[in-house]
């Protein structure tokens, strides 16, 4: 056997050198894997897994796990990282105490007073809300009155579209700068290099901007991460003012992951009903202000118009009909006034329907136990629809005893005076609960015609709505 094969010794391979041999190939993998790392990132609540799965282990949303890849700086490395440097924090001085108007008084309400220097803004809303028109409006009031350099990135629109449409609104271009570039990089490279520094930049909008850093494809959860990184950079870095649009999604949420919010200084949301003409404008997130102020807009064919009085889109004073009450809400500093109509059929199904707009479904839900707890109502027998007028979210309790009223008298067919004005918050023992702005809101309320007013006070449990009213 050995004479016919003389050398096959020298060819074989110990174990302890196939054990290093294997070693190494392990390690030369990982190494590989740790430049080009891939994660799965959960678009509703931006929770991380190394793996993909159906349905989100953090917050329950099905398939919201997006695939997102992360590639390590072989330039950079723990080792060569400079010191960190630390300074008292006594001496530090604040530059956001300067605010610069943005010309739109609803904008600047909900801003705070205005923009802060260096700010990133990002704006979402349905599609056709009116997003691009209330930034052109925005836009054109700093270059026009205020004579401020303002510079807008549109990747959705051409330069004779954008221009077409400030030509309707009346604004000034002289002082508008334009580029339909996708590439973020060449885009900030450009801003960064004039000699005229803008005041603010528009960019139209995050998902369709692209990053030549990120081998992701546009629209991805890392390209988006990637372009809000360098655009939070750049106006940290020279002190300008910037306004993201991102679109959302179909639940109506912002697109991408939560952490692309907790990038950004303010987060505002623009909503409205389609065929309306008013706009709300909502603050989710603001650093530099407060998220309870709310602003009321009006799209007209010129653009955006502030709305002095919103009460005026939500109350209807032709109260005197079945199934109407009117209510008043507190919207950050000032009192807003809606009607509430409700409408009951008999139901031909196990399970009746409960339709809610401008309320929450569950709290109309937990309403209706409350009447048929107490007011002993059949309302487990009939399809409740409740909605209030002119797209008005009513999210404040202080609602509650308005909501009820109108669901009672159309089911009991009782009429209330057309001066009458609902205010209270119901408890689950049917009692009615005074709110500590209640009489500003009555006051409010006087002011504008309502005299007969029920509250805590002459309306203790939901029991005394049977007392008002007529028949």
């Amino acid at each position: 056997m050995n004479t016919c094969f003389p050398s096959i010794r020298k060819y074989t391979i110990s174990g302890s050198r196939i054990r290093t041999i294997g070693l190494t190939l392990i390690l030369c993998y990982y190494s590989l894997v740790a430049k080009n790392q891939t994660s799965y990132v959960c678009s509703n609540c931006g929770a991380s897994f190394a793996s993909w799965y159906g349905k989100c282990p953090d917050c329950g949303q099905w398939e919201a796990l997006k695939r997102f890849t992360t590639q390590d700086d072989p330039k950079e490395s723990r080792s060569n990282a400079a010191p960190a440097h630390f300074a008292p924090l006594a001496a530090a001085q604040s530059t956001h105490t300067e605010r610069i108007s943005s010309g739109v008084t609803e904008v600047d309400r909900v801003l705070g007073g205005g923009f802060s220097r260096s700010e990133v803004i990002m704006l979402s809303g349905e599609p056709g809300v009116g997003k691009s028109t209330l930034l052109l409006s925005i836009v054109g009031a700093l270059a026009g009155h205020s004579k401020q350099t303002v510079a807008y990135c549109s990747a959705e629109e051409e330069e004779s579209q954008i221009a077409l449409r400030a030509k309707r609104m009346g604004i000034d271009t002289s002082n508008i700068l334009f580029s339909d570039e996708s590439n973020i990089h060449s885009v900030l490279l450009a801003l960064s290099s004039q000699k005229i520094k803008p005041a603010l930049v528009v960019f139209d909008s995050l998902q369709t901007l692209y990053s030549k850093t990120s081998e992701s494809l546009p629209g991805s959860v890392a390209q988006a991460k990637e372009i809000l990184m360098s655009i939070v950079d750049f106006s940290k870095k020279h002190g300008v003012v910037s306004i993201v649009i991102g679109h959302i999604t179909k639940d109506g949420d912002i697109a991408g992951p939560k952490f692309l919010e907790h990038m950004v200084d303010c987060v505002l949301f623009l909503e409205g009903e389609k065929g309306g003409g008013l706009r709300i404008l909502r603050s989710l997130k603001n650093r530099y202000g407060s998220i309870e102020e709310v602003g009321f807009l009006e799209m007209v064919s010129t653009g955006m118009k502030e709305v002095g009085n919103p009460s005026k889109f939500f109350l209807d004073m032709n109260m005197s009909v079945v199934g109407k009450t009117a209510v008043g809400i507190r919207e950050g500093e000032r009192i807003v006034f809606a009607s509430v109509e409700a409408l009951v059929v008999a139901s031909s199904m196990a399970f009746p329907k409960r339709v809610a707009k401008g309320i929450d479904t569950k709290r109309l839900e937990l309403l209706l136990a409350i009447l048929k707890k107490y007011l002993k109502l059949p309302v487990d027998k009939y399809d409740v629809y409740v909605s209030v007028s002119g797209g008005l979210q009513l999210f404040d309790p202080i609602a509650d005893l308005g909501i009820m009223g109108a669901v009672y008298s159309t089911m009991t067919n009782t009429v209330y005076s057309s001066h009458a004005f609902f205010v209270g918050e119901v408890g689950l023992l049917g009692q009615v609960r005074a709110s500590r702005h209640i009489a500003r809101i009555t006051k409010e309320a006087r002011r504008i015609g309502f005299t007969e007013f029920y509250t805590a006070q002459n309306t203790p449990t939901v029991l005394s709505l049977q007392k008002h009213g007529s028949k």
